[in-house]
């Protein structure tokens, strides 16, 4: 029976595949360190990206701002002087000479008012190109350039106009300095007398210096900056071929055109230059309107988010790995003791329970051995219980009813310890009782022998004397048809007589009535001798049975 559960319990492990406690918790816990670290790398990379591009934003926005201060403070600085030379008094009694209708040339203050200007130029004259003084009623200008007076002059037509008629400080669009044939604008400054526009100061400005502040600036490995005016001209540009035209003409990516028309300064520009991907930023220098834009390849703007997302990775990777090899190594050794009782389990389907369980654990796997131990030697036993029942039936089978017990049933096996006492006290009951059965047997036995015996005899007796009354009734019969004939034949002989006929005739009435008689006699006798044979039959059997 173990042999052919063996069998079975093979062929079932071929069938179905076995796959051990060990591999599903590595599997689940491999699968749910790699599920968590997945969710957590992700986290992790999304906020790295997010904080990486901010870092990357702020670096742009900081370098821009950068060189948007620089812009500015150079702006401020011209203006500055502008201002201070607009509020000089000479300036200012000059012009209300003019006003009056005073030639300039004849002005007492011409001279002092050239003066302020080419000293203004001359400390200056790295950077300023020329000073001088507008004004529109009389329209006339002084400039420190040239002893050049010129009256009656279309002012309408100058790039500093506009401050004559709004009074505000301006900035002009870039241009080519007639004079020293570089690229410069023009700051003017208005002259405000009881709060009226009278003219202006205009000091005219290269910004090869402010270019050079722009393409000094840096901006990681590939960034850069692209300097543009207020009406959107190129200021400053690494391809200097760009410098001074419109960014409309250079066919620039319409992202970064719609950003600068639209003064987009919050969003990050993304858009492609000589078919590289760039990023960038829009800021505003100062109060000029001029605009400054600080851009890099997007493979640099990404690349310390990139390499922070690979280095997650693989740290993530690493410390899954470390967490699965500490996880194999617990299992490992928490499953251990598995392999121990599968074994022993093992052989006990054999049948083999001369085993021992060498587990010593304080969780449930130990408690798990103590009670396949305590389980063995309860299997240990029903073994002794059923090596003793089958020794008992045996017993029995051999006719030996006396109940020899040894071991202490408990459990289901009680039932069988009371069985079999229940067993040999019916079988000793029954024996008992065969016994005195047979005594009454025999005792009942040698009183129908000897009855039987008695009853043989009288039988016997009676048969013979029954065979020797048939023997006389056969002779009487005889004798009785003998004298038939006679008393026919006399009966022939004696028809004369009639009364001797009749008295015959009454005789041979009685005669045969004494012969019915006779033979109603011998009927019953034989009846008779019928009961005797089969008492004697019966006697016969029951000292048959009796013996």
């Amino acid at each position: 029976m173990i042999g052919k559960l063996n069998k079975k319990t093979k062929e079932i492990n071929k069938k179905k595949r076995i796959v051990t406690i060990r591999t599903k918790l590595l599997s689940a816990i491999a699968t749910t360190c790699i599920i968590l670290l997945s969710i957590n790398s992700g986290i992790i990379i999304g906020n790295v990206r997010k904080d990486s591009n901010k870092v990357m934003n702020d670096l742009i926005s900081a370098e821009a701002g950068k060189v948007s201060e620089e812009a500015s403070a150079y702006f401020e600085k011209y203006i500055t002087i502008a201002e201070v030379v607009a509020t000089n008094p000479t300036i200012n009694d000059y012009l209300k000479s003019t006003q009056t209708g005073v030639s300039v040339t004849t002005n007492p203050d011409y001279n002092n008012v050239l003066n302020i200007l080419r000293k203004t130029q001359q400390e200056y004259s790295d950077v300023v190109s020329s000073v001088y003084v507008a004004e529109e009623s009389p329209s006339s200008y002084i400039t420190s350039s040239k002893t050049v007076v010129k009256e009656d002059v279309d002012l309408t037509a100058k790039a500093y106009y506009l401050t004559l008629t709004d009074g505000q400080t301006h900035i002009s669009e870039p241009y080519v300095d007639s004079n020293t044939g570089a690229l410069c604008v023009t700051i003017s400054v208005p002259i405000k007398i009881d709060n009226q526009t009278v003219g202006e100061v205009c000091v005219d400005i290269l910004i090869t210096t402010l270019s050079q502040i722009t393409a000094d600036s840096t901006l990681g490995e590939t960034g850069s900056f692209m300097l543009l005016s207020k009406d959107n001209k190129i200021v400053y540009h690494k391809d200097s071929t760009f410098v001074n035209k419109n960014i409309k003409e250079l066919k620039f990516d319409s992202k970064v055109v719609t950003a600068v028309e639209g003064l987009n300064t919050e969003e990050l520009i993304s858009f492609n230059e000589v078919e590289i991907p760039h990023v960038g930023y829009l800021d505003l220098i100062g109060e000029s309107e001029w605009k400054l834009v600080s851009y890099m390849t997007e493979d640099e703007f990404s690349s310390t988010t990139d390499n922070l997302t690979a280095m997650t990775i693989r740290n993530s990777i690493i410390i899954g790995l470390i967490l699965i090899a500490l996880v194999y190594v617990v299992i490992t050794k928490s499953t251990k003791p598995l392999k121990v009782i599968q074994d022993v389990a093992d052989k006990l389907a054999q049948g083999d329970l001369n085993v021992a369980i060498n587990v010593n654990t304080n969780d449930e796997i130990g408690l798990l051995g103590i009670s396949i131990s305590h389980l063995i030697e309860r299997l240990k036993k029903y073994i002794d219980y059923i090596d003793e029942s089958s020794s008992v039936l045996n017993s029995f089978a051999a006719n030996d009813f006396r109940l020899k017990l040894k071991n202490d049933y408990s459990g289901e096996f009680e039932k069988l310890k009371t069985a079999m006492v229940n067993i040999s006290n019916m079988q000793k009951h029954i024996i008992g009782e065969i016994k005195d059965a047979s005594a009454i047997i025999d005792s009942s036995s040698e009183q129908i022998a000897y009855g039987a015996t008695a009853t043989s005899q009288g039988a016997t007796e009676q048969a013979s004397g029954i065979e020797e009354l048939s023997a006389e009734i056969s002779q009487m019969a005889d004798a009785v048809a003998t004298t038939a004939n006679s008393a026919k034949e006399a009966g022939k002989k004696s028809l004369k007589s009639s009364e001797a006929v009749s008295n015959g005739n009454k005789q041979m009435e009685e005669l045969l009535k004494a012969i019915d008689e006779i033979s109603n006699s011998s009927s019953e006798i034989g009846k008779i001798i019928k009961v005797i044979d089969d008492i004697a039959f019966q006697t016969n059997i029951l000292a048959l049975n009796a013996a």
